[in-house]
């Protein structure tokens, strides 16, 4: 059987945004084609038996939040296996423990549920929760689709920074702050100022040297996990990759595997197709594509690499060379543990044992100012280690992901990636343990039997990350960096017009908006894109809206979601 070489789209890339791109692309009758480097999809959304038999560890997405985004519907993703789970014995989503015994919770269900728990620390600051919850309550799931589901404009950006001064108790300056100062003006107590910022941080955002960015990631992320803060599916994250799969052959899509794409063939300005690598399943094969090449690679390896620099101006390539990876690089220390894991502010807070996302470290907004310094500097870790990375329960919510009787845990702590002092990234390969042994010395401050129910304890550093995706740059949103100068229509560079690029027919996926996070935006504004230059109507099935799915799955479990306190 001859090799078929020619289709309607190609996406160089299987991550997990390729692949919602092409599922749609696909299911709306374009003859669709993916290119994946490895011999698996989603790199970034794995699960694997790396450590012992039965101990299902995800290597990387933790938190799925497909269920915000409209392709859970669109796409049936529970028709193609997904099934999403979350501890039955709490309505939390995410909390922050301190020292003392306290912790900030969110609720992953209710604004009002959130705005009692905040009460137990601060009534002060939970009125302030209440005035900001309040006033983007009533449109909050229309905020979030055009904040994410549509593609990046001057005019959605503008409309967000007049919706953002609207709100009651902003700041007149706010616009010229960090995170760190809006969050000072905004709250009164120590620990709900520290617990937020966490809660910004574990996304990439830089909290205390970004202007603009810092202040609107804030609110975003704020809103966001105060209805939803993820689950897991079962059986790993990667279940949420093989849905996608499954979604998009079963519509007639092919995967090439072990296929790393050499350049995009440009021809009179035109995207026309690609070249395989010689190292490639097809060496230095072409493929056609008659109507759109998609690139999930993130920005410079796109661009200078698939492209060539040849067909950059100058203001391109200069823009591309300052394009920032640096920010959330991750240390994962993954554990197996013989007991159910407890915290020790479950004394007072009994809930946070069933509660499946939390981080740790950082007691004062000092403390965390401190920590965002040292990453800032690039060079050692943050001693004593703070997570700020975000970090997993995972059995309380499924346990098929460890053997009978056992717990999985991870531990994400932020860490600069490039190490110079020691000689670059490869010094991870050295300290992986040591380094392990500092947070875990941090961990067990929290978790009380930690190291007494420890059966085994497995590391990866940011290092081992870039190993498995190049592309990354070290960080863990191919994206890059979230601040001013990489937000919107400024992201991968001003007038490139993302998803579309100045290539006819040519489109990026993974540069634009917050990259591969779990919510499945990228792909969907790229697929979105791609069908409206083509003049082509969205069929039928393709309209579900942001948190569509999330509140479906609320109410089969008779339970409305509550955007707003009163």
């Amino acid at each position: 059987m001859a090799l078929n070489t020619n289709y309607d789209v190609i996406i160089v890339g299987g991550g997990i945004n390729g692949l919602t791109a092409a599922a749609y692309l696909q299911k709306a009758g374009f003859k669709t084609a993916v290119f994946e480097r490895r011999d698996e999809s989603g790199t970034f959304c794995a699960t694997e038996e790396v450590l012992m038999p039965g101990a299902k560890l995800n290597l990387h997405a933790s938190q799925l939040l497909p269920h915000i985004s409209p392709a859970y519907i669109d796409l049936e993703l529970e028709r193609f296996g997904l099934e999403l789970l979350k501890p039955k014995g709490s309505p939390y989503g995410y909390f922050y423990p301190f020292r003392d015994g306290n912790a900030l919770l969110f609720s992953r269900r209710s604004a009002a549920e959130t705005y009692e728990a905040w009460k137990r620390i601060s009534p002060k600051d939970a009125e302030t929760y209440r005035k900001i919850m309040n006033f983007f309550g009533p449109s909050l799931p229309e905020y979030i689709h055009n904040s994410h589901y549509v593609k990046p404009t001057d005019e959605a950006a503008l409309f967000s920074i007049l919706m953002n001064e609207s709100v009651p108790v902003m700041p007149k300056d706010w616009i010229w702050m960090t995170a760190f100062e809006l969050v000072d003006c905004l709250f009164e107590n120590e620990q709900i100022k520290t617990g937020v910022l966490s809660h910004t941080a574990f996304g990439g955002i830089e909290v205390l040297g970004s202007r603009l960015a810092g202040p609107m990631s804030v609110l975003a992320i704020f809103l966001h996990f105060s209805v939803e803060n993820g689950m897991t599916a079962r059986g790993g994250s990667h279940n949420l990759t093989h849905s996608l799969v499954r979604c998009f052959v079963h519509h007639g899509g092919k995967i090439f595997y072990n296929c790393p794409v050499e350049k995009v063939i440009i021809e009179n300005k035109e995207a026309k197709g690609i070249v395989l690598a010689p190292n490639a399943t097809y060496p230095d094969a072409e493929f056609r594509a008659a109507k759109a090449v998609i690139s999930n690679l993130s920005a410079q390896p796109t661009f200078f690499n698939l492209v060539g620099e040849e067909h950059l101006t100058a203001s391109q390539r200069l823009s591309l060379k300052k394009f920032d990876y640096r920010g959330a690089s991750l240390f994962a220390n993954y554990y197996v543990l013989n007991e159910k894991p407890n915290f020790a502010c479950a004394k007072r807070f009994p809930e946070v044992n069933e509660t499946f996302i939390f981080n740790f470290g950082a007691d004062t907004m000092a403390q965390g100012a401190d920590f965002v310094s040292s990453i800032m500097l690039r060079d050692l870790p943050p001693d004593p280690p703070v997570a700020w990375g975000a970090c997993f329960n995972y059995c309380i919510a499924d346990p098929t992901q460890a053997p009978p009787g056992h717990y999985t845990i991870q531990s994400w702590a932020n860490v600069p990636y490039e190490l110079r002092p020691l000689g670059g990234p490869a010094a991870w390969d050295d300290i992986r343990e040591s380094y392990a042994d500092k947070v875990e010395d941090v961990l067990s401050e929290y978790i009380t039997n930690l190291k007494s129910a420890k059966v085994a304890r497995y590391v990866n550093t940011p290092h081992d990350y870039v190993r498995r995706n190049p592309h990354c740059g070290g960080n863990m949103h191919p994206s890059g960096s979230v601040h001013e100068h990489q937000m919107g229509s400024l992201k991968p560079f001003p007038g490139c017009g993302a998803p579309k690029t100045p290539i006819d027919r040519f489109y990026v996926s993974q540069s634009i908006g917050p990259g591969n996070y779990t919510y499945l935006a990228a792909g969907y504004v790229a697929a979105s894109e791609v069908i409206a230059d083509l003049g082509v109507a969205r069929p039928d099935w393709w309209n579900a809206k942001a948190m569509q799915a999330a509140q479906e799955l609320w109410r089969r479990e008779g339970f409305t979601q509550k955007f707003t306190v009163d």
